[in-house]
């Protein structure tokens, strides 16, 4: 549940790899990501994981030494695992500081330093003096993510070449998909070309977009041929998790798998529980 969430979330992704050093594993040994000295250290600070009795269990936040610092359940949100993340940093402020190399950052290198720490202030402070094409491109990603469509388009006008082309259609669709413009959203993120790295992000938003013009089947269609030509990535996730909740949408019942009815995942996973997929329920 939360690798198709939070964890699939931009902003979670950039704060854990600035701040934290992410690990999984399985409780059994039965599983692809058994690991005993994982195990190990985390039934150190609780107990119960090491019993079998777990059903779902938490996303636990830990010092090295394995004292736990912050948790937020397995259905919990993406405000929620920020919440969390931040939550620890404050109470175990001697890993929130900036290393030797991040404090020799300049220019854009320190921006992305800033957008990493979910700090858009110090960020687009810190290109004020830049000029380049990365530059301007940033500044329409920092405006984009305040909403400021305006500012977004004005400091995109500025930026040009192929490099970019996938990532100001993609930029440009999370203004259309804020404003439920679908018919748009869906033309703009067809033109994200297969070779980008932004294409399966592409696919997800098309298939809501389509969703929610009440095309439903076209949509999961989308998506399971999304999942089946890409290798697993946070919007792969994302799009199983759609998939599996349009069903639920519909109210053909579970997904959950049973004796006698498959999961609607493309994954092979037994279904999605808890929360309600949000970006299929405005």
């Amino acid at each position: 549940m939360l690798r198709a969430g939070p964890l699939s979330d931009d902003s979670v992704i950039r704060l854990v790899n600035r701040r934290f050093i992410p690990f999984a594993f399985d409780l059994s040994n039965f599983g692809f990501l058994g690991d005993d000295a994982a195990l190990k250290f985390v039934t150190a600070a609780r107990k119960e994981y090491g019993n079998g009795m777990v059903n779902t269990p938490e996303l636990l936040i830990m010092t090295p030494t394995g004292k736990v610092v912050g948790k937020v359940s397995n259905y919990g949100s993406t405000e929620q695992v920020l919440a969390a993340l931040r939550g620890a940093l404050e109470g175990a402020p001697e890993f929130a500081k900036p290393s030797a190399d991040e404090a020799k950052l300049t220019g854009i290198d320190r921006a992305e330093l800033h957008l990493d720490l979910l700090d858009l202030d110090g960020a687009r402070a810190a290109l004020e003096s830049e000029t380049s094409m990365r530059a301007h491109y940033l500044r329409g990603h920092i405006a984009r993510r305040r909403g400021d469509w305006k500012a977004m388009e004005r400091h995109f006008a500025h930026v040009e070449g192929d490099e970019y082309r996938d990532h100001l259609a993609m930029e440009r669709a999370y203004e259309l998909w804020h404003k439920s413009d679908y018919k748009a959203l869906q033309a703009t993120t067809a033109k994200v070309r297969a070779s980008s790295a932004r294409y399966t992000e592409a696919r997800y938003y098309r298939g809501l977009a389509l969703f929610h013009q009440k095309k439903i089947d076209a949509a999961r269609t989308l998506w399971r041929e999304t999942i089946a030509s890409r290798a697993q990535d946070r919007w792969i996730y994302r799009a199983d998790w759609a998939l599996c909740a349009s069903k639920q949408r519909q109210g053909r019942g579970s997904v959950m798998m049973t004796s006698d009815r498959k999961s609607e995942s493309a994954l092979g996973r037994i279904g999605y529980m808890g929360r309600r997929n949000p970006d299929l329920y405005r």
